[in-house]
């Protein structure tokens, strides 16, 4: 088996590092984004629903009211 060894020039051995670095970081940040997607419609859907129910039981209570005559 072959010794794997680091670069000798440390200024390659630094560019090599930051190369990584950057990758990584530039996946999260498209899994992040997807992700942020995922849940900004997830919001607005349960924000609708809420909004919905609130809207019906507003006017389901107003019906039950009695009336004066």
């Amino acid at each position: 088996m072959k010794n794997v060894t680091p670069a000798k020039n440390p200024t390659i051995a630094l560019f090599l590092k930051l190369t990584a670095v950057v990758a990584v970081a530039l996946v999260v940040l498209l899994i992040a984004g997807f992700l942020l997607k995922i849940v900004l419609i997830a919001a607005v859907v349960a924000a609708i629903a809420v909004g919905v129910f609130f809207l019906y039981n507003l006017f389901r209570r107003r019906s039950k009211l009695p009336v004066i005559r």
